[in-house]
């Protein structure tokens, strides 16, 4: 017979397991519900602005300007949460900790040994920021850009006008430099010549700009191309619910450099295997390595983890085989899907690829300094300048 103590704790232990089984069926939303800031945007007051003279404004920024190949621009991913603000303080611990051991050592690593390598600290848009287009998460995010856009001016002070660069942005730093190059560099030619490429990795890069507002950056098409973007998200195929979310809530810059959804468009997906927009399956065999970097002080190159992942672009979405070595492996408990990778899948692919690209720009750039530039316009001259000869 049972007693009303073993009822009791019976049904308490069914209740318990009824909320866990609950808590991991809606996990997604909770973590939502956690991390969504509580004050509207309107009455927010953002954290002061950095100042970028000072070095502290800056994670990265190189002993000796103008060292190896090239330089680098580099925005880093979301790396803040917080339900007081909707754009990080400089000084949030926590959110500069995981910036400086783990998104920078994985995000940035790829390409500190091209050169010098330069990466502001800004005023991120809260995680939260990227699951909602309504004003807020916008506006959060067009403030953000504005630190990077201002940084960017700091770094072209500081970088030698005749060497070329490179943008590297992830995640939330992929939208910011998707800004910076419809702002700034499609509108200046000696700026443009000067770019190998731009990566804008985990961040929606929709296919329609480039028919307009990145017309004259197009999208990278073969391992050879310069002066053009790569972009890839890459997802193990059990995160069908991140894959529709890119698919269908991307983001376009407007003229006014206000943040406008663009719902259901169609991706750049350049698969990091071939470096080609070519939607067929690529083996493991092409892959140079995975690494992780996770607390390696910056600078110091994480071993390759060769032949480890396929990878297919389906639907502007870059599908990745699920890695054997479970450290390589995305997590998905109550949104760790969401924050920073404590790895890059492609980290030694992206090395070989910049660095190609950086010495394809340096052999274009010495083949048209010996090219006259074309007559665009011909010009009638009523008075020849040249003596005829006699008849």
């Amino acid at each position: 017979m049972v007693t009303m103590r073993q009822a009791l704790a019976l049904i308490a232990t069914a209740s318990l397991a009824a909320a866990a089984v609950v808590a991991v069926v809606f996990q997604d939303n909770i973590t939502r519900f956690n991390i969504n800031p509580r004050i509207p945007y309107q009455i927010y007051t953002p954290p002061p602005p950095p100042a970028y003279g000072a070095r502290g404004a800056w994670v990265l920024w190189p002993s000796q300007a103008g060292a190896g190949l090239a330089d680098v621009f580099y925005v880093h991913s979301s790396t803040f949460s917080a339900r007081r603000h909707w754009n990080a303080p400089l000084n949030a611990k926590k959110a500069d900790a995981l910036l400086r051991q783990v998104a920078a050592p994985n995000e940035a690593g790829p390409f500190m040994g091209l050169g010098a390598v330069y990466a502001p600290r800004y005023r991120q848009a809260t995680l939260f920021a990227n699951f909602t287009h309504k004003y807020d998460g916008l506006a959060a995010r067009e403030l953000a850009y504005g630190d990077i856009e201002a940084a960017f001016e700091v770094f072209l002070k500081e970088r030698g006008s005749e060497r070329p660069f490179l943008l590297v942005g992830y995640g939330q730093g992929g939208l910011h430099v998707l800004g910076l190059l419809q702002y700034r560099i499609a509108k200046d030619d000696a700026l443009r010549t000067r770019l190998a490429a731009a990566y804008v990795i985990g961040e929606p890069a929709p296919m329609s700009i480039f028919d307009n507002r990145l017309a004259a950056i197009p999208p990278c098409r073969t391992p050879g191309d310069i002066r053009c973007v790569v972009s890839y998200i890459d997802l193990e195929p059990a995160f069908d619910d991140d894959r529709r979310r890119f698919r269908d809530r991307s983001l376009v810059w407007s003229d006014d450099k206000t943040l406008a959804p663009l719902p259901a468009s169609p991706l750049l997906c350049v698969n990091p295997l071939i470096w080609t927009l070519n939607e067929q399956p690529v083996s493991a065999e092409m892959h140079i390595g995975a690494a992780s970097a996770t607390g390696l002080r910056m600078g110091v190159t994480p071993p390759a983890i060769a032949k480890a992942i396929g990878a297919q672009c389906v639907n502007g979405i870059l599908t990745v085989d699920r890695p054997q070595q479970k450290f390589l492996r995305r997590k998905h408990w109550f949104g760790d899907q969401w924050r920073v990778q404590d790895f890059n899948l492609f980290y030694h692919d992206l090395t070989a690829d910049a660095t190609r690209r950086v010495q394809n720009l340096d052999r274009a750039l010495e083949q048209e300094a010996l090219v006259l530039a074309p007559i665009e316009q011909a010009v009638d001259l009523k008075v020849s300048p040249i003596n005829k000869a006699p008849e």
